[in-house]
């Protein structure tokens, strides 16, 4: 990529992932595929999962409307649904309208913390399956201290094996691929959404899933006040 600053804008569910998830994006960006010409925004917050699924449409417009914004990755927790179905139907919902740049769903198995514990060598059995992590977290600290979303997030983020985690979470491992694949539609001007339909090649023998984006206008005081 070259030419002016250009920017992933993340929405995510939640104060802990204001920090955390910005982060983790750039060490994806910058560890593990070497990309240093794409940075990323500070995220919108949808205060909450169903307030993000809810007003979806709102928050991807609003992220649109920032400058410099080249691409959107909407992070959030699957809980008990299914990733793979919840991604689809946001999906579905982000190329029902148009807004200008490629965007990539991730859900979480479970919920972020599930990724510390892919990673962490001490956790014995499927992070993703495994309901709890925050618990599993707390008992790691020490003298009576507990996992704080909004302070240990980050931190533990900015600390994970992600080679560990790749390995063992497929959830992750789609975080890992979406970065790469927003990288990919940009440097390609392509506005495309993830998961359905077909991408071009991944170099890799591959294909993997997208689906395009339809025309729709653009509501600024709709996008305004969804995040208030």
């Amino acid at each position: 990529m070259t030419g002016s600053a250009r920017y992933i804008v993340p929405i995510v569910e939640g104060l802990g992932e204001m920090e955390a998830a910005p982060a983790l994006l750039r060490r994806i960006l910058h560890e593990r595929s070497d990309h240093y010409d794409v940075n990323v925004l500070p995220p919108k917050n949808a205060n909450g999962k169903g307030r993000l699924v809810r007003r979806f449409e709102d928050f991807l417009r609003y992220a649109a409307s920032e400058d410099g914004c080249a691409a959107i990755l909407v992070l959030l927790d699957a809980d008990d649904d299914c990733p793979v179905e919840l991604g689809t139907e946001l999906a579905s919902r982000a190329s029902s309208i148009n807004v200008h740049v490629p965007t990539v769903i991730v859900c979480a198995k479970r919920e972020y913390e599930s990724w510390f514990l892919a990673s962490d060598e001490n956790f014995q059995g499927e992070a993703e399956e495994y309901s709890g992590a925050k618990q599993w977290l707390n008992r790691r600290f020490a003298d009576g201290l507990t996992y704080k979303e909004t302070k240990d997030q980050v931190r533990f983020s900015a600390t994970m094996d992600m080679d560990a985690a790749y390995e063992t979470s497929r959830s992750f491992r789609r975080l890992c691929n979406a970065v790469d694949e927003l990288v990919q539609f940009v440097d390609a001007g392509e506005v495309v959404t993830t998961p359905g339909g077909k991408t071009p090649s991944t170099g890799d023998g591959g294909d993997r899933e997208i689906g395009v984006a339809k025309d729709i206008g653009d509501d600024r005081s709709t996008i305004e006040r969804a995040e208030h």
